[in-house]
């Protein structure tokens, strides 16, 4: 069955475009849009929390184990899709977003 995301591809191809492009949005994308927007975060590894906590709306090391390594090698193409869809609602709303969506992951970790 073809991935919404990336209907040309399948399988395995449809899951490691899937990965790239979610790696691409919290490592790269994200931290810059950030260097000129009013975020709370900057880092990489903040973005990845915010979107995988959404992605599973809870914190996201109770989703997935730790032990079997990094969180984007655990994810399938359902979730990075999830995942994508939370990173670029970030990248492409208004500051707020990214705004509410921190405290909320901040709120699953009794953070805030």
């Amino acid at each position: 069955m073809p991935n919404s995301l990336f209907p040309d591809v399948s399988g395995s191809d449809a899951r490691l475009a899937l990965r790239e492009r979610y790696l691409d949005l919290v490592n790269r994308i994200l931290p810059e849009a950030a260097a000129s927007r009013r975020w709370p975060v900057r880092f990489d590894h903040c973005f990845a929390r915010i979107v995988l906590d959404h992605t599973f709306g809870k914190r996201w090391y109770d989703a997935l184990d730790r032990k079997k390594g990094p969180a984007y090698k655990q994810l399938t193409a359902p979730q990075l899709e999830r995942a994508i869809a939370h990173a670029e609602a970030m990248l492409n709303g208004p500051d707020d977003i990214a705004w509410s969506m921190n405290q909320r992951s901040l709120e699953w970790r009794g953070k805030a």
